[in-house]
């Protein structure tokens, strides 16, 4: 008979084998158990405390005033957050509330900081709601939430309260640095663009001034007076050739006069001034005194009409400048010649009149011999014309060669403009140039300074907004407080899935017991093991002794499920909740205390 077979196990096989081994059963299920509600009860409660805080939209339409910040609500949270979660302000409200008072003494800082960014939670709130661009239904983020955890609910509440102060402050100097940096920004803009339409201006003056004549908005212009001036040129030159005809025609005229020939009237009388008798008079009175005595009767009325005529000229001895004298005294001469010569012609060499006559030109000759130097020129010095009509052809003569002259300046004037205007035309496209770059430049900076000041007031008005607290803000609506229930661990949970893991150790426990036990408890075991049915069974007989161990046994159990409880009841009073204080939270629920 083969005892080694071994035997397989039935359902039915595994519940008989409960009633043999329910001590087993029950130690393995109270140990697993036990083990559940150490842990359930001895791991530290942690409290969170948590403020929201409400993203409240700007106060002003944005038509009116629009905000420098044109980041989304969540981005600028996220944004905060990093900067709020600095290694410098973490390590300050470490110190400050001594956080991790037994773990500063052997983590390092890296791993301080890691623990309390996980005690540190972020939560964005959001909300379907209406796009007002499009129309449409969209989520937003409307609020957020911040919250610490801690094992203690006083100190979750104050660092959840330096938190959520940090997150206001920090959106707010953000908010009002970034209004103030924009308005600083334009500032400087508008600053540098007047400086530089300031350098332009001087540029376009400097190039304007240069090139004044050579502007393309001067072209018609310019085309306009070089059709006049050449207009005119052609009109000076006409003028020219009447006046070089006219100058040949006086020049002709005067050609035909003699400088002295005596001018007569109509009725054919000398037309002759005061100076003019003077001289007559004189010439007469030393004609007289050529021909006559000094008693002459008629050299006393020469005297007399000499001296009348002198008084009334005035001046000089002759009533005439030195010049003219000698001009006089050779007229005089020539005169007399002239009627010496005649004479000679008509009477022999004894006449009276032929003497006094060659007694007058020895006597002019005399006094034309003794004139003084510096009273006119020599004798061989041209005769200065006093004939009337000479004098005035030689008078428009000089004038014609002075519009001449003056015509020809004027001229040579004329087409050094001409040749001025022609090159301004042909330069004017190179000009036209330059001129439109520095014009588009100019016009570009002002457009620019324009926009940027009308930005500049914008941003002004966007700080002053941001200043009073106007635009769109964070508001704390709800603040942390202390919580009056831990949020981990969860230990009703704990205990529901040690209960189910205690079982499962029973059942475990049971059934490696049954599998590797190869003692007959019955008929059944026996049988299967013989292989024939065995011919009576004696029953098995307990004992007073027996009876008395499953007595102590029972008491045992009994005393150990007390003292449990009790290990169990001490436990939350120290580590979950004053007993106190969990019967009036469970009294309040519950509504009966």
């Amino acid at each position: 008979m083969n005892t080694d077979v071994t035997r397989t196990k039935s359902l039915q096989d595994y519940l008989a084998a409960t009633k043999y081994r329910r001590l087993q059963l029950a130690a393995a299920f109270a140990a697993g158990f036990s083990m559940t509600l150490l842990l359930a009860f001895l791991l530290p409660a942690h409290y969170r405390s948590a403020g929201t805080i409400l993203i409240e939209q700007q106060e002003m339409p944005q038509d009116f005033v629009r905000s420098t910040v044109t980041s989304y609500a969540d981005e600028r949270v996220q944004i905060i957050s990093k900067r709020v979660m600095n290694t410098e302000t973490l390590l300050g409200i470490i110190r400050h509330y001594d956080l991790y008072a037994r773990q500063r003494a052997t983590d390092t800082r890296e791993a301080l900081l890691e623990r309390m960014r996980k005690d540190i939670g972020l939560k964005m709130i959001s909300a379907d709601v209406i796009d007002p661009r499009s129309g449409r239904p969209t989520s937003a983020t409307i609020a957020f939430e911040v919250s610490y955890s801690s094992t203690s609910p006083d100190l979750a509440a104050k660092v959840a309260n330096e938190l959520t102060t940090l997150y206001l402050n920090e959106n707010l100097n953000n908010r009002t640095q970034l209004a103030r940096d924009a308005t600083t920004f334009l500032e400087s803009e508008a600053d540098r663009l007047s400086h530089q339409i300031a350098d332009l201006e001087g540029q376009l003056a400097e190039f304007k001034d240069k090139n004044l004549h050579k502007l393309p908005d001067l072209t018609p212009l310019n085309m306009q007076l070089l059709d006049r001036t050449e207009e005119d040129l052609r009109n000076q030159e006409a003028r020219q050739t009447s006046l070089e005809q006219q100058k040949v025609f006086l020049e002709a005229q005067l050609a035909q006069l003699r400088p002295n020939s005596a001018v007569f009237s109509d009725t054919g009388e000398r037309i002759i001034s005061s100076a003019d008798r003077l001289k007559m008079a004189r010439s007469h009175l030393d004609g007289a005194r050529a021909r006559y005595g000094p008693d002459h009767p008629d050299i006393a009325m020469y005297e007399r009409e000499v001296a009348g005529l002198e008084k009334e000229a005035g001046g000089s001895h002759d009533g005439s400048p030195p010049g003219q004298e000698r001009n006089d005294l050779r007229r005089r001469l020539e005169h007399a010649r002239a009627e010496l010569a005649d004479a000679e012609q008509r009477y022999g060499p004894d006449h009276p009149d032929r003497i006094s006559l060659q007694r007058e030109v020895t006597t002019l000759e005399g006094e034309l011999a003794a004139m003084p130097a510096d009273a006119g020129a020599s004798s061989t010095a041209p005769v200065e014309a006093d004939n009337p009509a000479y004098v005035q052809i030689q008078a428009q003569l000089s004038a014609t060669k002075n519009d001449l002259a003056a015509l020809q300046e004027q001229m040579a004037k004329l087409r050094a403009q001409i040749e001025e205007y022609q090159r301004n035309i042909s330069l004017s496209p190179q000009v036209e140039k330059r001129y439109h770059e520095l014009t588009r430049d100019y016009e570009n900076a002002r457009l620019k300074y324009a926009e940027v000041r009308s930005k500049q007031q914008e941003a002004k008005a966007a700080q002053n907004l941001e200043a009073d607290r106007k635009g769109e803000r964070f508001t704390l609506i709800d603040p942390p407080l202390p919580p009056e229930r831990p949020v981990s661990p969860n230990r009703v949970l704990i205990l529901a899935l040690g209960l189910v893991l205690s079982v499962g150790l029973a059942v475990g426990t049971l059934m490696m017991t049954e599998r590797f036990d190869t003692s007959i408890r019955g008929r059944s075991d026996l049988q299967e093991l013989l292989g024939t049915a065995p011919l009576a069974l004696v029953p098995y007989i307990v004992t007073k002794a027996e009876i008395r161990a499953a007595w102590r046994r029972m008491w045992a159990t009994a005393g150990s499920a007390v003292a449990a409880v009790c290990v169990a009841v001490v436990l939350v009073h120290l580590f979950y909740r004053p007993l106190d204080v969990l019967w009036f939270s469970v009294s309040r629920r519950f509504g009966f205390g």
